[in-house]
């Protein structure tokens, strides 16, 4: 008889464990469901006060909610980007595409004199050039947004870098006679990766033998400062606008005074980029038609 008892009341356990397993298994379920609807309903969480397993759902769910939102918002930003990269790329590549196409055409017609000829070509290798130049500026500048380039900066001796930089200039520089002079700057090490800000620096210079007017001369400075160091480029040519000055940074921008001249604004775009990749930036202070100046701010080496 007592062994029926203990059966039944082991049956009896079982069954109430049963239940209760069920009914906190519905509980539960209900407090989830609750909580998810109001996830995604994009309400307030409802309070969980007490329920501490609840209450750490409940903020998991409003994480990956988060994570999703910012995850579509990254993607819909890359694809906007990427549209107006194509739709820049498309314009900057259509003139020089049109005249190469022109003047083949041309050429394949016949009946043309030699300096025709010569002429047409000529305007062939610079639609080409431009092209080329175009290209390489925007696989350099592709790399380093994407991160397939890394720069490595270090404690590095600028004095180099400036010299450089400067070297690569100098022969355009003398077609123009146009004179380059450096200040007498000590060889301080700055945090930069020498061959990158030496392409940063070669730009501005670049930049300042185009647009300067012949017989006039280009000033570089450095100058330290107390967290960063100043590299200086001034020139005498066009200028830049008032309005212009934040927009010529901007990747194909060229501003007003520089429509007449070769270009596809590429090269600040590039400086601005390498610089921030480093921990630095760049400025410019202009007197349009007078002078104009880009600065490069190094970090300076920590002692």
């Amino acid at each position: 008889m007592e062994i029926f008892v203990i059966i039944a009341a082991a049956i009896l356990c079982c069954g109430l464990t049963v239940l209760l397993c069920r009914r906190y298994v519905r509980k539960a379920f209900s407090s989830i469901d609750r909580v998810l609807d109001h996830v995604l309903s994009k309400k307030a969480t409802p309070e969980t006060t007490g329920e501490d397993r609840l209450s750490k759902l409940a903020h998991k769910a409003n994480r990956v909610v988060e994570l999703c939102a910012s995850e579509a918002r990254q993607s819909t930003a890359e694809k906007e980007t990427v549209q107006g990269f194509v739709s820049d790329l498309s314009h900057q590549m259509k003139t020089p595409l049109s005249g190469v196409a022109m003047y083949s055409d041309l050429l394949l017609s016949g009946n043309l004199s030699e300096d025709e000829i010569r002429e047409f070509l000529h305007r062939i290798k610079d639609g080409t050039d431009k092209l080329q130049w175009l290209m390489d500026g925007l696989i350099q500048i592709s790399r380093l947004e994407t991160g397939a380039i890394q720069l490595a900066p270090s404690p590095e001796p600028v004095k180099q870098t400036v010299s450089d930089a400067i070297g690569g200039v100098v022969a355009a520089a003398s077609v123009k006679n146009i004179s380059v002079t450096v200040e007498p700057f000590d060889d301080i090490p700055l945090w930069h990766d020498r061959k990158w800000s030496r392409e940063a620096l070669s730009n501005l210079l670049e930049n300042a033998v185009k647009y300067s007017a012949p017989d006039s001369g280009i000033a570089v400075s450095v100058e330290p400062l107390a967290l960063y160091t100043k590299i200086t480029v001034t020139d005498h040519g066009a200028g830049v606008e008032r309005d212009e000055r934040n927009m010529i940074f901007k990747r194909f921008y060229r501003g007003r005074n520089a429509k007449d001249s070769k270009g596809a604004g590429l090269g600040l775009y590039l400086a601005a980029l390498i610089m921030e990749k480093q921990g630095g930036y760049i400025m410019v202070d202009s007197i349009p038609g007078e002078t104009t100046s880009f600065s490069l701010f190094f970090q300076n080496c920590k002692n």
